[in-house]
């Protein structure tokens, strides 16, 4: 297809200048810069594009709108020639979470149904709002503002993102202002989302847009087709290049299987592919792959059950409030404990109650079961490195409560 053959198609509110400095069409990539006066076109929709008629030749003031067609331009190639010395002025990868999410990158995290995909991005989005460490991943720049679409709808986000809160100890006033919900579809096969996503993303800054799941923002592209799902991609790496950001697709695998569904296209196009599994309030994320930095390793966490206070969801039921928690784990049975460890974790969850349990009441209750003070506070210290302790005070007393409990929790999908 040629300059010519681009029809005159786009809309005002999708035109805007690049990183490069040339005004261009965020829905479809195309570049376009304004021509001598006597080819403006009134009709078009960018101000002082040039135009053609069909056959090439200047229009006419008679012409109707419908038979012209913009000319587009572009750098050419030779411009972006690197030397090998000219390759040092490429910007270095920045990590946004360190070793899973990195600035100005697609990345994938997929994994079975079931397998705590969403709990595990609901995370890391909130962390990254927050500026907090991401369940012992540092965020390296500070974070900065999340744009999470919830493409298959916010129900019950409301309670996974307050339940965060209050295990982290994070106000949620702390989140207004940089966790951003879009509660439907941004269908990456339609210019027009795309360059919606685009100004929503440059308006509030954001560093990270979580897309949850890819399968409902590929609405009518053939999920198997690596040519329909190269539309996507390219619409993905448009958002990503005109913001900076980051961008999390969270897809399904097979249920039999660890490989992501649908067409390969994807594995070769994401920066980080990262695969989830996980059941029985346990996960395990891999490193599938990390472009030019290391990858193959696992992640062990764990999903803690948790029912929101009255007072930040006052108008919902308990059964509304009850979601889960992911926290770090290191994936140690129980078993190897040494005895006073295993004392103090029954001791927590037995007797935490709400508020949970001091350090000095911990160590009263283990003194009646043999364990000695020092016994007992290394004890604690080795269920918090675990993550099968939680303090959930908001003094400076830590109040601690068990992780991991036996007790059942409808918490509904468990993505």
């Amino acid at each position: 297809m040629t300059a010519a053959d681009i029809r005159h198609q786009h809309q005002p509110d999708v035109w805007g200048l690049d990183r490069d400095g040339f005004a261009r069409c965020r829905g479809c990539g195309v570049n376009y810069q304004p021509d001598d006066e006597a080819f403006h076109d009134p009709d078009a929709s960018w101000p002082n594009s040039p135009a053609v008629t069909t056959n090439g030749s200047q229009p006419t003031p008679d012409q109707p709108p419908t038979t012209r067609r913009l000319v587009a331009v572009r750098p050419h190639l030779r411009a972006s020639l690197l030397t090998v010395s000219g390759l040092a002025t490429l910007p270095p990868v920045r990590p946004l979470i360190d070793g899973l999410l990195y600035r100005g990158t697609p990345a994938q995290l997929s994994g079975p149904p079931g397998s705590y995909k969403s709990f595990t991005s609901v995370g890391m989005a909130c962390a990254v709002a927050a500026g907090v460490p991401f369940e012992g991943h540092a965020v390296p720049e500070g974070g900065g503002p999340v744009v999470y679409v919830a493409a298959e709808g916010a129900n019950g986000l409301q309670a996974r993102i307050l339940a965060w809160c209050e295990l982290t100890n994070i106000d949620p006033v702390d989140l207004e202002g940089k966790l951003y919900v879009l509660p439907l579809p941004v269908q990456l096969g339609n210019w027009m989302d795309v360059a919606d996503a685009v100004e929503i993303t440059r308006e509030l800054g954001a560093v990270l847009i979580v897309l949850d799941t890819r399968a409902r923002c590929t609405v009518g592209l053939e999920e198997n087709s690596n040519t329909e799902q190269g539309r996507a991609i390219a619409a993905l790496e448009t958002l990503i290049h005109d913001t900076d950001c980051a961008a999390l697709v969270v897809h399904h695998s097979g249920r039999s299987g660890l490989n992501p569904r649908g067409a390969n296209a994807w594995d070769g196009a994401v920066w980080s592919d990262l695969r989830l599994t996980g059941d029985n309030l346990h996960c395990k994320l891999n490193c599938f792959k990390h472009k030019d930095i290391p990858d193959g390793c696992d992640h062990e966490f764990r999903l803690i059950p948790h029912t929101v206070s009255d007072s930040l969801m006052p108008e919902a039921t308990e059964a509304q409030r009850q979601t889960l928690v992911l926290v770090a784990g290191d994936g140690r049975p129980d078993t190897d404990d040494a005895p006073s460890v295993t004392s103090v974790a029954e001791i927590i969850r037995e007797c935490d109650g709400i508020e949970g349990l001091t350090r000095p009441q911990i160590i009263t209750l283990a003194a009646d079961r043999g364990v000695s003070r020092s016994q007992a506070y290394a004890a604690v210290k080795t269920l918090i490195e675990r993550g099968q302790v939680r303090n959930v005070s908001a003094t400076r007393t830590p109040r601690y409560v068990a992780s991991r409990t036996t007790l059942p929790v409808d918490v509904g999908d468990p993505e």
